[in-house]
C-alpha cells in the first residue's frame, strides 16, 4: 500500500521498517488517513508512569533550547518522516494567571459557545471543535479528566489551580508529578478525557518540562491507563502534515497521529466550522500543506 500525504508516497514497508518498527510499532491493518498500528510490546501502566517521572526528574535548562537536541533529532523527527521548521517561545519564564481563570468558573458557565472559543488565545474558532464533541457526545453524570490547562471533573496540570469554593465538589486538581505517583488510584476510574492544545507541546521544553521525543505519546498512554474500557478521549491537537515547529508544538499528520491512537477507536472528527462531525480523510487532513495546520477535536474510545 502506498500512502498519500502532501510530501510525496511513503510506502508500508518503508514506513514499518523506519519509523514504526523502531518505535515499537507494527501495522495491523492499512486504514486511512491512519494506519492502525498495533504494539510490540506494550508497556504496563506502572512502566509507563515510571519512565515519565525518571524523565521529569532531570536536569532542565533554565531556558528552553531552541534546537533539537543532535544526539535525538531521529527520535525527534521519526528518522527523517516529519518536517522540521523553527518558531521559539520561552514559556518556561512567563508568569502565568492560571487562578485568574479558574475564579471565574461561574461566569464561563455562562458564556455562548463562540465567548468559550474566544478565551482559547489564537486557536478561537477551532477550540468550538471540542464544545461540538462534546455536544456530539453528552457527559452527563460522568466522571472525567482534564489534560493541560461532567460530573466531577480532575484537571492535572504544571501549576497548582485554585478553583472556586462552590465547584470544589465537582472540581479537583493535581499536579503532574504527584498525579504520576499516585496513578494507581485513578487506574482505570475515569469515564471520559479532553485535552485541547496541550499534548502537542510535550517534551518540547517551551514550559520548563523536560526534553522527551516521544512526550506526547507517554501522555497517550498516561491517558489511556486512566479510562475506563469504553472510555472517551475528546482529543484536540494541530493536524496537518506530519511536522514540528520547535519549540512551539508538533503536527500530527498520517505518521504520527498512527502512534498517537494506538488502543483507540476513532469515532468522529468535529471541526469549529459545524455543530455535526466532518470526514478527516486524507485530503482534508494535509490541505494546508506544510507547517501549515487546523485543531480539530477527535473523540476516541479506548479499546
Amino acid at each position: 500500500m502506498l500512502m498519500q500525504i502532501m510530501i510525496g508516497y511513503f510506502n508500508q514497508m518503508n514506513l514499518t521498517k523506519h519509523v514504526f518498527k523502531p518505535f515499537g510499532y507494527e501495522i495491523e491493518k492499512p486504514t486511512l488517513p491512519v494506519p492502525t498500528l498495533r504494539m510490540l510490546t506494550e508497556p504496563t501502566c506502572d512502566v509507563v508512569f515510571a519512565e515519565w517521572l525518571l524523565i521529569s526528574q532531570k536536569e532542565k535548562p533554565e531556558v528552553p533550547p531552541k534546537q533539537l537536541p543532535v544526539d535525538q533529532t531521529n527520535a525527534f523527527l521519526l528518522n527523517g518522516y516529519t518536517a522540521l521548521s523553527e518558531w521559539y517561545f520561552n514559556d518556561h519564564s512567563t508568569k502565568r494567571d492560571k487562578s485568574r481563570n479558574w475564579n471565574r468558573i461561574g461566569e464561563f458557565m455562562k458564556f455562548t459557545k463562540t465567548q468559550l472559543g474566544e478565551l482559547a488565545n489564537s486557536y478561537d474558532k477551532e477550540s468550538e471543535s471540542m464544545y461540538h464533541a462534546m455536544s456530539g457526545y453528552p457527559l452527563d453524570g460522568m466522571n472525567g479528566f482534564v489534560v493541560g490547562s461532567a460530573q466531577k471533573i480532575l484537571t492535572v496540570e504544571n501549576d497548582p489551580i485554585e478553583i472556586q469554593e462552590e465547584f470544589k465538589d465537582r472540581l479537583s486538581s493535581i499536579l503532574l508529578v504527584d498525579f504520576a505517583k499516585s496513578w494507581e488510584q485513578y487506574a482505570g476510574s475515569f469515564d471520559f478525557a479532553a485535552s485541547f492544545s496541550s499534548i502537542e507541546h510535550s517534551g518540547l521544553g517551551r514550559y520548563g518540562d523536560s526534553i522527551d521525543p516521544i512526550g506526547d505519546i507517554r501522555e497517550m498512554l498516561k491517558i489511556k491507563c486512566m479510562l475506563k474500557k469504553g472510555g472517551l478521549l475528546f482529543l484536540g491537537i494541530p493536524y496537518g502534515t506530519d511536522a514540528i515547529q520547535f519549540n512551539s508544538h508538533r503536527i500530527y499528520g498520517s505518521v504520527r497521529l498512527a502512534m498517537m491512537l494506538y488502543g483507540f477507536d476513532w469515532l468522529a472528527s468535529y471541526s469549529g466550522e459545524q455543530e455535526q462531525p466532518i470526514e478527516l480523510n486524507s485530503l482534508r487532513l494535509h490541505s494546508k500543506g506544510l507547517s501549515q495546520l487546523t485543531q480539530y477535536t477527535l473523540v476516541l474510545r479506548k479499546l
